[in-house]
């Protein structure tokens, strides 16, 4: 969708280029043909008179007037667009209306305030009161609609009425554009007409645009915001409804009343609006371009004779393949002359003939190439091309072809168009315009037929999903997926004329049972000799994909791939890094030689170290060589051999022999949002720069065994780093595995880095500990500093930031592995500098809880407990409560409350934990206002008023639950 509304605080609308600008929207347009009379200026031509400017300031008292009168018809309106429809955003925004009809409650603006998809919103009235609006109608394909609220509700305020004159649009008059203009209230732009024959603007590739109309112009400069604002003439008449423009020429474009009037008419009567439609594009040329396209001159001459005022003709310009216009023989160029006997040049006439004839023929007559055709055309309503339902899935949202993004790109009107590619498909680029031609081998044309495929998917069940793009229709692109019923429910939302609203419908997952089928596979065997022993490792190697289903603890990756090394054939036990595993909510598959996909379960994730096990179910493996690697237990040293083994770019088995240059303590900046970053953490580094070239290697020694594995450490979103996370490491976590318990962990909750022994004499180091820790370690003159103490662990409050370890337990720490006795202990007696002082101390450790889970869901946001990166990087607790994702057009968005808040209050109720916050959020009312007080991340307290709409943003929960397939369970929504 266009967007150049004024953005609400954290709202977001979808980017556009920014040369032309609908009034919410920012595009580009196409300059039409320099010949085409509808593209020129008046005031390229025309010389204003002086005796204008005195009759100007003359009407300053009137002008005044007439403003100021139409004030109380005039509406600010806030409105979210929950759900992506066609080229629409989720998005919260500012738009302007104004009263039509004071008795009813109609709210004329624009198409593109209203939306084609489902709409939420509210007008704020000239006194400031608020009242709730709800879509009336939206016209198909122009770009206006109209809003309904009840006038009972305005109590303080009497309303106006703006009346609508269509036909008091002329050129020159000079006119008021009163609105929400750049988020103010009020704002009034003076501006005069300069056109009101130009066709319509073009604001570029996958946004609205309209058809068939005129637009007129203006020179004023409007910004964000003025959508839908009236354009008025000095009587107090709306001439025009403003639509967009030129930022950087201050142009704007007005849309005519005459199909507003039309409508605004049939709905007072309680009529249905009907609009007519043969798929036919039709554009406004001069004379002198109709006569290059073969319009005689006797054809000419008789036109202008009756149409003594036109200056040109309607010509075809797009006819939709297989529509009513194309099957009827109609061509591009074909210069209309006549529809039913009757000579029309005009949009107006066009349209009123095309919405009197729907479900009947037109006989149309049009030049081609000198030559008189006539053709008999059947009219189709046009309310059924447009997409009236949705279906959603994973993050997904598709819908039927809508007839506004069929004529802009002339496609055929069949097809599902995909809006949003969402979480679960992240490899399909939605930004092009995605439609959907296959599922496996099943032909879809829309979305019942897709609804009827998708649902009887197995989970897990490696699905091809074959798709074009409406920028290229000529090439098919296939993307494999495997979808679970858990992350990905379908419902089918369907627009409610009564009500405006968009009705759910949930559509049952019937997953067909499949029969477990082990499949046999051969993983690559490297026979480069210079490997030695270690070759074998190559045929541990698998690939992992993890899926993201939601945006928790500060990731908001939808996915993440990489290798992994089977550990344990036996039990399928395969050893990845936390880069991949970012989350313990998630999806994970596991590749085996390219050949197999197959699911697998998240058994451990640990808390410093960069690895995660993963275990797949060897039943689906038939005979294989797999070949489970051999950790080894030694720590690597200095100028040791080591032998490499990975794939290349072209996936091609390769081996690099080098030898350890160095280990260092790893070190990882945090991030604002905080996010999982590897810590107290050894890494080894080789002498071959080639190793910076691969992101993943099994690095075995002499005797075969794995002494390191090569693998991407997280700092970014963006960026990683590789290096080399030692196996001795892993090994107590896999052996727990092995003997079938869950590994068990208890931390001290502090991260560390080094400090030379200068800065620590400087801390207080007395010479007889210099003396002892260099005569304990001479290859290492260090010690180390806490740098952070996890909030809420038992060791905060006890230990402080820049205290100095210098012994656990009677022995000094001078290394980084000194620290792992931490997950065998429940409490540790640690030496310490503080103050220059050595104090001892004895610290209890914290168990490590494996992580989130609960989430709580209100309102568009996702909130949960104090995760370990967040308990890391604060310095407070506020709360129990935390909110790590707002969905985009949701009323948290629409409200400015903003991941890293903390929530302490809910209608002045205390919510100090997750249950407490869930109490308090189920009992506000829908459609209310709920009072959150929140503490910023740098705890800066303040209070947010968010008004809850649970039709589309229901409460719920989501519960680790081990007994479940997927390890976690939902509850019921409110």
């Amino acid at each position: 969708m266009p967007t150049d509304h004024a953005s609400n605080g954290a709202c977001t609308s979808s980017g556009m280029p920014s040369a032309i600008k609908r009034r919410r929207t920012s595009s580009r347009e196409t300059l039409e043909n320099t010949n085409a009379v509808a593209d020129m200026h008046i005031d390229d031509v025309v010389t204003v008179p002086v005796i204008g400017k005195v009759t100007a300031i003359q009407d300053v008292p009137k002008w005044q007037e007439t403003t100021e009168a139409s004030f109380g018809g005039i509406v600010a309106i806030r409105f979210t667009q929950p759900i992506a429809f066609d080229t629409d955003a989720p998005l919260c925004s500012l738009a302007t209306g104004f009263i039509v009809d004071a008795q009813r409650g109609i709210i004329l603006t624009n198409r593109h305030v209203v939306g084609t998809g489902p709409f939420v919103g509210e007008a704020v009235m000239h006194d400031h009161e608020v009242v709730e609006v709800q879509a009336l109608y939206r016209d198909p394909i122009h770009d206006f609609g109209f809003l309904k609220f009840d006038p009972s509700h305005i109590k303080y305020m009497k309303l106006v009425e703006i009346p609508l004159a269509p036909e008091q649009a002329r050129v020159g008059i000079d006119v008021r554009i009163i609105g929400n203009d750049a988020g103010e209230k009020l704002s009034i732009l003076a501006g005069s007409i300069s056109r009101i024959d130009r066709n319509v603007p073009e604001y570029g590739h996958m946004t609205y645009n309209d058809l068939n109309t005129f637009y007129l112009q203006s020179a004023a400069a409007l910004s964000g915001g003025s959508s839908g604002s009236p354009v008025i003439d000095i009587e107090g008449r709306a001439v025009a409804l403003q639509a967009g423009g030129r930022s950087h020429e201050a142009t704007n474009f007005f849309f005519p009343l005459d199909r507003v009037q039309r409508a605004l008419k049939l709905i007072q009567d309680g009529k249905p609006v009907l609009r007519g439609s043969i798929q036919t594009r039709f554009k406004y040329v001069p004379f002198e371009v109709a006569q290059k396209l073969g319009l005689p001159e006797e054809t000419e001459a008789m036109v202008r004779q009756v149409r003594p005022h036109g200056i040109g003709m309607l010509m075809v310009a797009t006819l939709l393949p297989g529509g009513p216009g194309s099957l009827a023989g109609l061509e591009e160029s074909d210069v209309l002359l006549r529809i039913n006997g009757d000579i029309v040049t005009h949009f107006v006439s066009l349209e009123d003939i095309l919405d009197s004839h729907i479900g009947r023929t037109i006989d149309v007559t049009v030049v081609r190439g000198g030559e008189t055709v006539e053709v008999s055309v059947a009219v189709q309503d046009m309310c059924k091309l447009t997409p009236s339902r949705l279906v959603t899935f994973g993050g997904c949202v598709v819908h039927d072809l809508s007839y506004q993004l069929a004529y802009t790109c002339a496609l055929p009107l069949r097809g599902v168009f995909m809006t949003t590619s969402g979480d679960c498909l992240p490899d399909m680029d939605d930004s092009q315009g995605i439609i959907i031609d296959r599922i496996n081998e099943h032909a879809v044309s829309n979305i019942d037929e897709f609804v009827e495929v998708l649902r009887k998917i197995p989970d897990h069940e490696p699905t091809t999903i074959v798709s074009y793009t409406i920028t290229d229709i000529h090439t098919k692109e296939s993307t494999m997926v495997s979808l679970t019923h858990q992350w990905n429910q379908i419902n089918m939302y369907t627009h409610n004329n009564s009500t405006g609203l968009w009705d759910r419908t949930k559509i049952k997952w019937s997953p067909r049972p499949t029969d477990i089928k082990p499949v046999n596979v051969r993983l690559p065997e490297l026979t480069d000799p210079r490997a030695g022993k270690a070759a074998k490792l190559m045929q541990s190697i698998v690939s992992v994909f993890c899926g993201f289903p939601l945006s928790i603890e500060g990731i908001n990756k939808p996915r993440a791939a990489d290798y992994g090394v089977v550990v344990d054939a036996a039990r399928g036990l395969v050893v990845v890094s936390r880069r991949t595993v970012l989350l313990s909510l998630c999806d994970i598959y596991i590749t085996i030689a390219n050949s197999l996909c197959i699911p697998a379960t998240l058994r451990f994730m640990h808390p410093e170290h960069n690895f995660a096990i993963i275990q797949y179910d060897t039943k689906r493996i038939g005979d294989s060589n797999i070949c489970a690697a051999t950790l080894s237990t030694k720590r690597p040293q200095q100028g040791d051999p080591a032998y490499m083994v990975t794939f290349n770019r072209t996936s091609n088995t390769m081996c690099v022999n080098t030898v350890v240059s160095d280990m260092w303590d790893i070190s990882i900046t945090p991030q604002f949002l905080p996010h999982w970053r590897c810590t107290n953490t050894e890494t080894v580094h080789y002498e071959s720069k080639l190793l910076s070239d691969f992101r993943f290697g099994l690095v075995g020694d002499a005797d075969g065994c794995v002494q390191c594995i090569w693998m991407p450490f997280m700092k970014t979103h963006k960026l990683d780093m590789t290096a080399g996370l030692p196996t001795r490491y892993i090994l107590p976590a896999l052996d727990a595995l092995r003997r079938d318990e869950e590994p068990q962990l208890r931390r001290l909750c502090i991260e560390v880095e080094p400090l030379s022994l200068i800065a620590a004499r400087a801390g207080g180091l007395s010479d007889s500990r210099l003396e002892e820790i260099q005569h304990a370690n001479p290859d290492r003159n260090m010690l180390f500093i806490i740098q952070r103490i996890e909030l809420l662990s038992k060791a905060h409050g006890v230990l402080q930031d820049l205290d100095i370890i210098v012994s656990i337990n009677g022995k000094l720490m001078l290394h980084i592995d000194d620290l792992n006795v931490q997950y065998t202990h429940d409490a540790l007696d640690l030496v310490i500098l503080r103050n220059r002082s050595e104090m001892h101390l004895r610290v209890e450790t914290t168990a490590y809880d494996g992580g989130v889970n609960k989430l709580v869901f209100w309102s568009g946001a996702i909130f949960q407990a104090p995760y370990m990166a967040l308990r890391q990087q604060s310095s407070n607790a506020p709360s129990g409560v935390y909110c790590t994702d707002v969905a985009s057009g949701s009323p948290a968005d629409q409200y400015e409350l903003m991941a890293s808040y903390w929530i302490t209050h809910i209608n002045g109720v205390a919510t100090p934990d997750l249950a407490s916050f869930e109490q308090a959020v189920r009992q506000c009312p829908d459609r209310t206002y709920a009072r959150v007080r929140i503490v910023s991340f740098d705890l800066e307290p303040a209070v947010l008023t968010v008004k809850t709409c649970y039709h589309y943003w229901p409460t719920s929960t989501l519960t680790k639950d081990a007994s479940t397939e997927s390890g976690w369970r939902s509850s019921n929504e409110n």
